[in-house]
Order: structure tokens, then C-alpha cells, then sequence
């Protein structure tokens, strides 16, 4: 391993392997003990909610990392094979008009990034197993894992985005209109550091964890989004996204495989076009997109919700949850 990091880098590597397999399973512990059979809100919501209850948390100071480092494998770097990184290029377009390509990162490098990996440690409790964080630079801000059903075969997998809105980002009332192509030809959104947030910090992660799980689980019916606030919007590009170049990535699905979004208190950032052609991708179901708001808020004020609901728009206000 020592051929791979420097000795400060690796021991930086290695507390956070052990912060995020701590973290990871209480957090899937606690979907699991707030699991319920029947799909409502408080489903969707427990997901938000329990990633923000073991971020509240200060493991750095509560966890003996003596204890635990001896516990991690020497042999990380046979474990992980440095497998050949894979470019999906959009062989059909015509450069330099083509679109952004995707790179799947290697379970070494994903290693290296955020310090976890399943094939290191499987993290499972009695509904889910835990693939992987979703960072933000050196902050997690979300993860993916897969729900599994009573023989353990892998049905959804979830990714979750939490990532709250600036300070500032209601007071900006100007958002200027951008139309951006490099995912998908003639995205129309209001928030170009967004979109070029999801380019560079999400895109290629998000797409590592799934694919992997796609190629290794054959019986994945379901990708289901949630997202809290802009992990909202990032999500609703990665579905676009994902859905857009399907024909793609070689991984053979089911033809009734599908496509869930819930977002909670996330403002409107795209064009009408843009959610329409999303709905549409989703097979025009009402209940594969969920917009969920904490009362008539600053999210709920960018919609309009009339012109929402008249599109299919599954638009739903609650009231106050702890999350």
C-alpha cells in the first residue's frame, strides 16, 4: 500500500476508513430500524433524516483509532485491483459537438478519495447494505446503497444527495438563464455552478458506485433518488443524465426497470422543458417524482405550483420533521 500513498497520506486514509465504516453502519442501522413496508413520505424522509442524525455526530472525537487500525487489511491494494479506468465516450456524437464523457473511477482511486470501500468491508444491516459515500471535496454529503429483500437479492438502489443551499442563495434573486449541453444537448437551468458542481464533484462518483452495482446485481429493478435541498437539483441532472445515455454503458436491464425522484425543499432551478422531458423519461408515472416541502417556503416560492401540478408535477407540503 505504501507504493500508493505516503505514510501521512496513507494514515489520513486509513482514519478516515475507519470514521466512514463507523459512520456507514449506524447510519443503515438506523434506516433499518426506521423501515416500514409501506412507501410514504416518512420513507423517503428517514433516508435525510438519518444521514443528518450521524452527521451531527463528532466521531473524530469518539472513535479509538488505535483500537481499530490494526483491524485494516496490508494487503488493500490486492483487494482493490487497479482495474483499467473506463471512459464512456458517446460514441454517437459527432466532436467537438459530442457529449461529456464519463469516467468510472477504480476502487483504488475511490479508496484513495474518500478512504472506504465495499470490497474492503461490507457494512449490512437487516434492510440495507451500504456501497459507497458521496463526497464533496473532503466532506460526505451523501451515499449509495442498495435495499435489499428477505433472500438478500438487491432490488433499489438508493442514492442520496444532503446538501444544503448556501446562505445566501434565496437573497440572489437574479438567476440567470444557461443553456448547457455537455450531459445532455440543451439543459436550460438558472444555476450554472451547480450544474458545473455536479460535472466536476458528482457526476463520475455517483456513476462509479451504480455501475458497479448494475454489473454485479443482476436483479436491480429500481434507482431511486432523494435529495435534500441542491442535493435535490444534483440529483435531478444525474437522472437526466443517467437516463440519457443508457444506450451507453454495456449493462444489460430489465425492461421494466425504473426510475424514482424525491426532493425535499429544493427550489426550482431548471426550466419548465427540462421537467417535462423528465417526467416523460420517467414514463410520465406521477409517483416517480416527488417535490416535498417543509410548508410554503423559499423553495416552494421558486415554483409555480399551479403550472406544476397542471404538468403531473406530484407536489406534496408537510409539516416540521426533525431532520
Amino acid at each position: 500500500m505504501t507504493d500508493i500513498l505516503s505514510e501521512e497520506d496513507l494514515n489520513k486514509v486509513k482514519k478516515n476508513f475507519i470514521t466512514n465504516s463507523i459512520f456507514g453502519q449506524k447510519l443503515i442501522n438506523g434506516l433499518s430500524a426506521d423501515k416500514k413496508r409501506e412507501v410514504n413520505i416518512d420513507y423517503f424522509l428517514s433516508h435525510i433524516k438519518n444521514f443528518n442524525l450521524q452527521k451531527k455526530e463528532n466521531w473524530e472525537e469518539k472513535i479509538n483509532y488505535k483500537k481499530y487500525i490494526e483491524s485494516i487489511p496490508e494487503n488493500i491494494q490486492e483487494k482493490l485491483k487497479n482495474e483499467t479506468e473506463i471512459i464512456i465516450k458517446n460514441k454517437n456524437c459527432i466532436e467537438p459537438y459530442c457529449k461529456k464523457q464519463i469516467k468510472i473511477i477504480t476502487p483504488i482511486n475511490i479508496f484513495k478519495k474518500i478512504g472506504f470501500h465495499h470490497k474492503l468491508v461490507k457494512l449490512e444491516s437487516s434492510y440495507y447494505d451500504l456501497f459507497g459515500f458521496i463526497y464533496n471535496n473532503d466532506e460526505i454529503v451523501g451515499y449509495v446503497c442498495c435495499g435489499k429483500r428477505s433472500n438478500n437479492v438487491y432490488k433499489n438502489i438508493y442514492v442520496v444527495i444532503c446538501k444544503k443551499y448556501q446562505k445566501d442563495f434565496y437573497e440572489k434573486k437574479n438567476k440567470k438563464l444557461s443553456i448547457i449541453n455537455e450531459i445532455v444537448e440543451d439543459i436550460g437551468f438558472y444555476e450554472k455552478e451547480t450544474y458545473n458542481d455536479y460535472l466536476k464533484h458528482y457526476r463520475n462518483q455517483i456513476y462509479s458506485f451504480v455501475l458497479d452495482i448494475l454489473l454485479e446485481h443482476k436483479s436491480i429493478k429500481n434507482i431511486v433518488c432523494i435529495g435534500d435541498e441542491e442535493g435535490g437539483n444534483l440529483l435531478q441532472l444525474f437522472l437526466v443524465d443517467v437516463i440519457n445515455n443508457r444506450s451507453e454503458y454495456n449493462v444489460k436491464m430489465a425492461d421494466d426497470f425504473s426510475y424514482y425522484l424525491f426532493t425535499h425543499n429544493t427550489a426550482m432551478l431548471s426550466t419548465e422543458t427540462f421537467f417535462n422531458d423528465l417526467i416523460n423519461y420517467l414514463g410520465g408515472n406521477i409517483n416517480s417524482m416527488i417535490t416535498c416541502f417543509e410548508g410554503k417556503n423559499d423553495a416552494y416560492d421558486s415554483w409555480d405550483v399551479d403550472e406544476a401540478k397542471k404538468n403531473k408535477y406530484n407536489i406534496i407540503l408537510i409539516g416540521k420533521h426533525d431532520i
